[in-house]
């Protein structure tokens, strides 16, 4: 008996490594957003920001990353009255542009997003469609103060 427990130990040990169904966490290719859903997300995303932020509006502000989404982001900050950089624009060294980091993780019809400045970070899970995207959690928000 006891020399069937290490062929049966490395069996079992094994099999846990068999292949399955793909796993839809590491295997999904990225799911694309449509533009209307884009800028529903960066409106809400930047109204939530204006009111974190309450009266601590930076002089400036550069948004990366500058694709799509970081784009539909600088719009909609903007319509909010901030003021964004161009990309090849610089802040004067006395007032230093906020640093706007903002993306987002799909998955299916959840599109995860995050919002991070050196004072405040925002988080927000929507509902995607072709026509737009609605919130589907409650706004999280972190201070780094």
């Amino acid at each position: 008996m006891r020399g069937l427990a290490a062929p049966i130990l490395v069996a079992v040990l094994v099999s846990g490594c068999q292949g399955g169904a793909p796993s839809p966490t590491i295997d999904a290719l990225p799911q694309e957003i449509s533009m209307s859903a884009e800028t529903a997300i960066a409106g809400d995303m930047a109204s939530r920001f204006v009111e974190a932020m309450g009266n601590e509006k930076p002089p400036s502000i550069s948004v990366s990353p500058g694709d799509r989404s970081g784009e539909a982001l600088e719009i909609a900050l903007k319509l909010w009255g901030y003021p964004v950089l161009a990309k090849e624009e610089q802040a004067p060294a006395k007032n230093p542009a906020t640093e706007v980091t903002y993306g987002s993780t799909a998955f299916e019809d959840v599109v995860l997003v995050r919002l991070s400045t050196p004072e405040v970070t925002l988080t927000r899970a929507y509902r995607t469609s072709p026509a737009g995207a609605q919130p589907a959690t409650p706004l999280a928000v972190t201070r780094h103060r």
